[in-house]
């Protein structure tokens, strides 16, 4: 089953990491394993200069620090990272949640904070699944571009729409040709339900929870 990711976009001090931090106590209650990611533009190492770990990470290793409460660990950075990486980061997890970029197959959730129109927001909402705002009119505006909309409370509710409940579970897949059905083994199963639910979710106005089919037709002679 793939991973459920969510990237949250939106200018400083607009409640992203607030709803970030709601989401995952509340998918962690329903025991959901869920991974969180804090994308930060400005260079440097979290490394301490001189500590163990720094020395062995310059020295070409990847390297982890652990206590008896948790374990943190340093691992370099692709000069291109995208979907698959992140996942790496989390093999356990059922669920992951990015602030500050957006990764391919992902939710796409464009926090406002107190922008009361298209002009305050960090970017356009047509490249958006679903915005977090408390303002009326935004959102009024933002529904009528097909985004789901959440307040800044509503963090059950949208993990309940995108990153649990019936999002969670296996799918039926079936495959027909010409009105037959063909039998397909749990590998191709799980293929064709991400790669149909990826390309479905950005469009707008659809029902990623409910029965999704795709029709291709005969070749034309």
């Amino acid at each position: 089953m793939a991973k459920r990711i969510a990237s949250f976009i939106g200018w400083s001090n607009t409640g992203k990491t607030g709803f970030i931090e709601a989401c995952a106590a509340a998918l962690s209650e329903r025991g959901v394993s869920v991974g969180a990611v804090k994308c930060v533009r400005h260079g440097g190492s979290f490394n301490i200069d001189g500590k163990d770990t720094s020395r062995f990470f310059a020295a070409g290793a990847e390297t982890a620090l652990v206590s008896e409460a948790e374990a943190v660990r340093v691992t370099r950075t692709p000069p291109a990272w995208g979907r698959a990486w992140v996942e790496s980061l989390f093999p356990a997890a059922d669920a992951i949640l990015i602030e500050g970029r957006v990764v391919e197959g992902a939710t796409r959730v464009l926090v406002a904070g107190g922008a009361a129109g298209p002009d305050g927001l960090k970017a356009p909402l047509d490249g958006f699944d679903a915005i977090v705002t408390g303002d009326r009119g935004l959102a009024e505006l933002a529904a009528a571009s097909g985004l789901s909309v959440f307040s800044p409370g509503e963090s059950g509710a949208f993990i309940e729409r995108y990153l649990s409940g019936g999002t969670m579970e296996s799918r039926d897949v079936t495959v027909t040709t010409g009105g037959v059905e063909v039998p397909i083994n749990p590998f191709i199963k799980e293929t064709i339900e991400n790669v149909v639910v990826g390309l479905v979710k950005p469009l707008k106005k659809t029902d990623i929870d409910g029965e999704i089919v795709i029709r291709i037709g005969p070749a034309r002679k």
